[in-house]
């Protein structure tokens, strides 16, 4: 019997162009019976409701929300959040000079975390890069700062690698397999995240020159007082440059102070060499500040830098003419204007015990305001091995006292926020006022890592005079510096809702599991769009009394069909008899003399075993025939599988289902 089959659509002749794609496109909604033939329309509400909104489906929308959350808009937020314009409040005219102060990045090491076994101290390297990166090129990308400085404690562990030089000791023996290479890749790895061009111009085209400064030392970088290494000192110098020095920055005069090793001076066992250096730079403070400010006004009124000598006589023993020399540059000296100072240190400056630090001090707020005295809320005063909370007194007042005009100070090394005026260091004549600068590393303690921003506008004229003290002023008296606090997310708040997320999902997806267990095991033998029975459906088999010649007739015409057992064989199957063969065969002798087909140890030919797959799914019933002698087949059930496999599995195929694409976005989220 041959069979034609229907075309599944209309040939137009334009099997390759737009009319045969439309019309391909437009079949695809049809399903189809058999033989190909369109049946019906699929019901697309239907199939978006089961296939498309579904619980697995909102569990990874909720993922990439949450993660694209945690990942990207959560810092942008936070740094957008501290835009200049937000806080700043200078006249409508002044173009302030725009500063960045970042303190103790600390980048992690062996040293942070010794006893943290692999591979979470991998992790945490990695993680804790991953955010000071993010973080510093959004502070570029979006307050784009003119300057930047560092306070201090660039590594972690930068005083414990040895050096190649002569002299290094090491601390602890599990210390001495990192050396000088180990050092040098820890430099190139501050670079990457902190002096890459890509990092520095946030991403974009680089539109204007910016000034970095990262020489500043901590505790980490050298060590502290007595415990500093000459060689280790000398190493982080010739990367990063002198640690004492005078930058004009916004018409400020910018004083850092390596004061770590000023700490040595005063210590038993201190060498000289490593507190000399940073004393005399103090005697000769106020000369360095005129030649800074008259080196930067030499540049803005395009003046040449190089003074020329004038042709003198001198005589080395003449102390009649030196005392002379010194005594004008002195005088000119004093008739140099002096821009404001600002101190930089890595260490903050003493104060007294319980001196309170403000309301927006993290870890101890003030446990009641306008407290004279608060220890929680204050940096205790101790120290320790390799630190000291804060300097000694009398470095303090020096350092007031050489530097002068001083009316602010910024420094690290708490890694929390701490805002105090320093009255007993009259200094600028109203007292000092210190911010010590957070952390702005999420490893250093502190839930909301930070960092400040300080905005100077004191505009000056062509001899460095301060326009804003000119006679008649309106500006006159007012502050040439604003700072403000700009806070970071919470990294570690980030990592517990992803955890809650996590928790959420596969509590969701066990319940899920469990109610589609409960309904029993899907049917998946019947069509959805059609609803019909993949098997055919068979006509039941009439009672004996009731069957007519009309059966046997059907079966003569060769139309008969398996049929199911109505009585005492539910739901059994008939097989076909040999009698019912229509057709004829080849006129070959059987085994009695008459015609037939030959046989092969078969009970009855190959064509009554069609359907029949073995006793595992069909059971011969013995006992009872149909009307040609056939014994009738009962098709097993399939074995239902347990409910607590049925829900395992459904749970773990969802949790592939939701887990996959949540894990791709989550990787390209890290490596993008």
């Amino acid at each position: 019997m041959s069979y034609q089959y229907a075309s599944s659509y209309p040939s137009s002749g334009l099997a390759d162009g737009p009319i045969s794609r439309i019309t391909a496109m437009l079949g695809s909604l049809y399903s189809r019976d058999r033989y190909g033939n369109n049946k019906h329309q699929i019901n697309l509400a239907h199939i978006i409701r089961r296939r498309i909104l579904t619980i697995p489906t909102a569990l990874i929308l909720l993922w990439i929300w949450v993660l694209h959350w945690g990942e990207r808009s959560a810092i942008s937020d936070h740094v957008k959040a501290c835009a200049w314009d937000q806080w700043e409040e200078w006249p409508a005219q002044a173009r302030p000079h725009r500063v960045v102060m970042l303190a103790d990045p600390q980048i992690v090491d062996p040293h942070t975390y010794p006893g943290r076994p692999w591979p979470l101290s991998s992790l945490t390297i990695a993680f804790t890069d991953l955010y000071l990166k993010r973080s510093y090129k959004q502070v570029h990308r979006t307050l784009d700062p003119d300057t930047l400085f560092f306070l201090g404690d660039l590594f972690d562990g930068g005083r414990e690698w040895a050096t190649d030089a002569q002299g290094f000791q090491v601390a602890e023996p599990r210390w001495k397999p990192y050396g000088e290479s180990f050092w040098l890749a820890e430099y190139n790895r501050f670079g990457s995240i902190f002096f890459a061009p890509d990092q520095i111009s946030g991403g974009r085209p680089a539109q204007k020159a910016k000034q970095i400064i990262a020489s500043l030392p901590g505790n980490h970088d050298l060590g502290f007082g007595n415990g500093i290494q000459k060689p280790v000192r000398e190493r982080f110098r010739a990367y990063f440059g002198e640690g004492d020095r005078i930058d004009v920055v916004g018409n400020h005069s910018f004083v850092s102070l390596d004061t770590v090793s000023l700490s040595a001076m005063g210590q038993p066992d201190a060498d000289e060499s490593i507190w000399r250096g940073t004393l005399d730079f103090l005697d000769q403070a106020q000369h360095l500040k005129s030649k800074a400010l008259e080196r930067v006004l030499n540049i803005e009124n395009d003046k040449p830098l190089q003074t020329k000598f004038s042709h003198e006589v001198t005589f080395p023993l003449d102390v009649d003419d030196y005392e002379r020399r010194l005594k004008n540059q002195k005088n000119q000296e004093a008739s140099t204007p002096e821009l404001p100072a600002v101190v930089l240190s890595h260490v903050p400056l003493y104060r007294e015990p319980g001196t309170p630090c403000g309301p927006l001090r993290e870890k101890y707020p003030p446990s009641a305001p306008d407290l004279e005295h608060d220890d929680a809320n204050s940096i205790r005063v101790a120290a320790g091995y390799q630190y000291q909370n804060v300097l000694t007194h009398d470095i303090s007042k020096l350092i007031a006292e050489k530097v002068s005009n001083v009316g602010y100070a910024f420094s690290g090394d708490d890694h929390d926020y701490c805002d105090t005026v320093h009255h007993e260091y009259a200094s600028a004549g109203s007292g000092i006022r210190e911010v010590t600068v957070k952390s702005m590393s999420w490893a250093m303690g502190v839930r909301h890592p930070g960092f400040q921003l300080v905005s100077l506008w004191n505009p000056v004229d062509e001899h460095g005079k301060s326009l804003q003290e000119a006679h008649g002023s309106q500006h006159a008296g007012a502050p040439t510096l604003q700072t403000h606090l700009c806070l970071l997310p919470d990294q570690l708040g980030i990592f517990i809702r992803y955890a809650m997320c996590a928790i959420l999902s596969l509590v969701v997806l066990a319940v899920h599991a469990v109610v589609e267990a409960r309904k029993g095991p899907a049917e998946d033998i019947k069509d959805e769009e059609s609803g019909s029975p993949v098997l055919p459906v068979f006509e039941k088999l009439p009672s004996r009394r009731e069957k007519s010649s009309s059966t046997r007739s059907r079966a003569a015409s060769g139309s008969f069909h398996p049929t199911l057992s109505t009585q005492g064989n539910k739901g059994a199957l008939s097989a076909r008899s040999m009698n019912a063969r229509t057709r004829s065969v080849s006129p070959m002798p059987g085994t009695n003399g008459t015609y037939g087909l030959p046989s092969y140890g078969y009970k009855a030919p190959l064509i009554e075993q069609a359907g029949y797959y073995g006793s595992d799914n069909v059971e011969i019933m013995d006992g009872d025939t149909d009307d040609w002698g056939n014994p009738y087949m009962k098709i097993k059930p399939p074995k239902s599988k347990g409910s607590v496999v049925r829900v395992s599995e459904g749970f773990g195929r969802r949790l592939v289902v939701v887990g996959a694409p949540v894990l791709i976005w989550y990787w390209w989220l890290l490596r993008n």
